[in-house]
């Protein structure tokens, strides 16, 4: 089944654009057409992929889509890589929030002219790094996609801003418009005792059946797992700041198998047992 999700959480500096990247290249991987469209004005997930010239480009792109002013077709925007397609971000994104802010049913625009008319017809999934903050830009990808993926630190501050996006965001949207969150992902793990014991407050919470079977706790006690979550690996910068998915830069990484996890979780539309 093919489904469309965003990547998001209202707070910066959570690994969100490297959750993107690496989910659309782990579905990519299992053999599915995939897109990655670059919703975050500060265009990390396009320079993150090697396209960091577009992001200043006067050719087509998503500002073009986006507007009240005869929108172009979004195939025009679409970037080609090896593996999965680019929807690059662009320099002009704070004035293209303006205009989702500004037009009647702009929060509706992501949804009708990139998922709707591409979802089915041209790719499988469909995968958007979302800006990292509250606003309507954030609201649209929400809206267009109805399926969340939250990358979380396993910090006090990131947690109390899924908190205020679940309430402030989630929340209001659930009740004009269907909205799943697919998985809670715990990312850039250590190991210490503050990442324990914030996994466990999460494992006692509401939210607890999203957190994917990768990331409980009890894997910190298990001497033949790598700990839980999607580790801290020093090739995820590397291979962004070449240009490149983890799988490119890295085929042998471990974080791979779980990047593939929550790609099944993706495909699979959330829990198991949800």
């Amino acid at each position: 089944m093919s489904r469309a999700v965003s990547v998001s959480l209202q707070k910066g500096g959570v690994g969100k654009t490297t959750i993107a990247i690496n989910l659309a290249d782990a579905l990519a991987a299992r053999d599915n057409d995939v897109l990655l469209i670059d919703l975050d004005q500060q265009g990390n997930a396009t320079e993150g992929v090697g396209m960091k010239d577009a992001y200043e480009s006067a050719d087509p792109n998503i500002g073009d889509v986006l507007t009240d002013d005869d929108p172009i077709d979004v195939r025009e925007t679409i970037h080609t890589r090896e593996s999965f397609d680019v929807i690059p971000a662009h320099v002009d994104l704070d004035d293209i929030e303006d205009r989702v802010r500004n037009s009647t049913f702009g929060v509706l625009w992501v949804r009708r002219r990139i998922v709707d008319p591409l979802l089915d017809d041209d790719y499988d999934y469909i995968v958007i790094d979302s800006p990292p903050s509250l606003g309507p830009l954030s609201d649209a990808a929400l809206i267009g996609t109805g399926h969340v993926v939250v990358p979380l630190l396993m910090s006090e501050p990131s947690v109390s801003g899924f908190e205020r996006m679940f309430e402030q965001q989630i929340g209001p949207i659930r009740r004009e418009v269907e909205l799943e969150i697919l998985a809670i992902v715990p990312n850039d793990l250590t190991g210490n005792n503050e990442e324990r014991r914030i996994i466990r407050d999460l494992e006692e919470s509401p939210f607890e059946k999203f957190i994917p079977e990768f990331a409980r706790s009890d894997l910190f006690d298990d001497p033949e797992s790598k700990g839980p979550g999607i580790r801290h690996r020093i090739a995820f910068s590397r291979a962004w700041r070449d240009g490149k998915t983890l799988r490119e830069y890295d085929p042998s990484n471990d974080m791979l198998d779980r990047l593939d996890e929550l790609a099944a979780i993706v495909e699979r539309g959330g829990p198991e047992d949800a």
